[in-house]
């Protein structure tokens, strides 16, 4: 039997989700829109399909290709996009073989195919829709090609027009943000029945391949978690959760009744509620509101944000005691030269660092801390107490000149946002290679440049600078 998909849908009304792709390619639990319906075309014996699109149709081709991967054999063309199904079919270059089954694919539905099928063949009439818990079903199983025959094919469900059966199962029509949020949720809790990836590991947690999640991340309700996760220990999950993946969820997140999008980063201590979470922004599903969070350390797409694909917390720390172990001489030195001073008190400073705290109306932020400093003139031995902040965490080895929490506050254009995004670090292109008098300005741009050519092969560029540098003499001119 031929098999039409219509998978033109232009999408605006689930914008932003759709601004770089379709329906289609929308990832659902686990899965692309579209792969749900051919695995769901497969579970009734149907092996051949041409595919329908409009937006984003190359992305579609190369994405599915021959379809080989799910057992299919599939062949595309493109339309204007939300063509009625006669025009569709007017416009085909060959035209499927009565009777044939055509369907939405960028809907998603459970394995009712096979059950619409031998019901529609019973019928006598030329044309026959599907209707899914008295709401439509999106397929129409057709006899004819001639057009009075599908005149009324305009996807309504108006049985007058064209005769109806019952199946079996959910449908999602992925309308709006929320109708798609829920769908997720649906598809997770069992309510539209579908063939998801991972394995149970956990009561109420199933997890793709290669993913770190345990079974206390569950407070209450079901996780569907991607391939290629990492959840913290602390991490709370309740209510329904689909997580896509590549994501990385940090210390203490809270996340209850939400969809976390492909290759997303939650920071530490962030609580997400009935939200869709993609990159950086957050799409609340109650009120509409789309947030776009510039603090990286909250949210952020890792697909273009390197932050959290860097060096680990669990390495800056571990390096930040070998190194103070092998400065013990430095210390010594630094006490003797001390002694000489009329005031050998530290000196304080302020400092926005890189752990998480919440402020006072409960909102995450980038925590002060103290850092402190040697009154004495050489370099090396002055800044030798911020060692303590990068074993603490509250500094990398390498990164950004860490600033006060009043500096940061001050940046409102774009390109000074960017480069506050960088974490603090002990050592950098500013700290190194700008001297201390130099503008603000400069250092600022020192530090967005640096985070806009981020590389783990450039910070450890930074760090054998700086290991030469300490043999220098600029770093003992006092």
């Amino acid at each position: 039997m031929d098999v039409i998909i219509l998978a033109d849908r232009k999408g605006q009304e689930l914008l932003p989700l759709t601004d770089n792709t379709c329906i289609p390619l929308l990832p659902l639990a686990g899965k692309s829109v579209l792969e749900h319906t051919l695995e769901a075309l497969v579970q009734a014996g149907l092996r051949q399909a041409h595919i329908v699109l409009s937006p984003h149709a190359e992305a579609v081709k190369d994405f599915f290709c021959t379809g080989e991967r799910w057992g299919m054999a599939l062949t595309f063309s493109t339309s204007r996009g939300e063509e009625t199904p006669q025009q569709v079919l007017a416009s085909l270059s060959i035209a499927p073989e009565p009777p044939f089954l055509l369907l939405r694919g960028d809907v998603v539905r459970s394995s009712m195919v096979g059950d619409f099928v031998a019901q529609a063949q019973v019928l006598a009439a030329p044309c026959v829709q599907a209707r899914c818990g008295g709401d439509n079903g999106f397929m129409l199983f057709c006899r004819e090609l001639r057009p009075n025959v599908l005149a009324n094919a305009d996807w309504t469900l108006a049985e007058e027009a064209i005769p109806s059966v019952d199946v079996v199962g959910g449908v999602a029509k992925l309308d709006s943000l929320a109708g798609f949020h829920q769908a997720n949720l649906d598809a997770a809790a069992g309510r539209i029945p579908l063939l998801l990836p991972g394995l149970q590991t956990a009561l109420g947690m199933t997890q793709g391949r290669n993913s770190q999640a345990y079974p206390q991340n569950i407070k209450q309700g079901i996780a569907l978690i991607g391939a290629y996760c990492s959840l913290h220990p602390s991490v709370e999950l309740s209510g329904e959760v689909v997580i896509g993946d590549h994501v990385i969820i940090d210390r203490r997140a809270s996340i209850a009744d939400s969809v976390i999008l492909p290759h997303s980063y939650v920071g530490e201590l962030v609580e997400v509620r009935n939200a869709i979470v993609r990159g950086n922004e957050l799409i609340r599903v109650d009120s509409g509101a789309i947030l776009k969070i510039t603090d990286t350390f909250l949210l952020a797409d890792l697909t273009t944000n390197p932050l959290h694909q860097g060096l680990g917390d669990a390495y800056n720390r571990s390096a930040g005691v070998a190194i103070l172990v092998f400065s013990l001489p430095l210390w010594l030195l630094a006490a003797v030269l001390l002694t000489r001073q009329k005031n050998p008190s530290p000196i304080a400073h302020r400092l926005r660092g890189n752990k998480i705290k919440l402020d006072d109306f409960g909102l995450p932020q980038r925590s002060e801390f103290v850092a402190w400093e040697l009154p004495l003139g050489f370099p090396v031995l002055r800044y030798l107490p911020r060692l303590w902040a990068v074993i603490s965490g509250d500094l990398r080895l390498v990164g950004a000149l860490p600033v006060s929490l009043e500096t940061s506050a001050q940046r409102t254009e774009n390109w000074e946002q960017f480069a506050d995004q960088a974490p603090a670090g002990l050592f950098g292109p500013t700290q190194l290679l700008i001297p201390a008098d130099a503008p603000e300005e400069e250092k600022l741009l020192s530090d967005s440049f640096y985070w806009a050519n981020f590389s783990i092969r450039q910070d450890f560029r930074y760090l054998a600078l700086a290991l030469r540098g300490l043999l220098s003499a600029k770093a003992w001119r006092g």
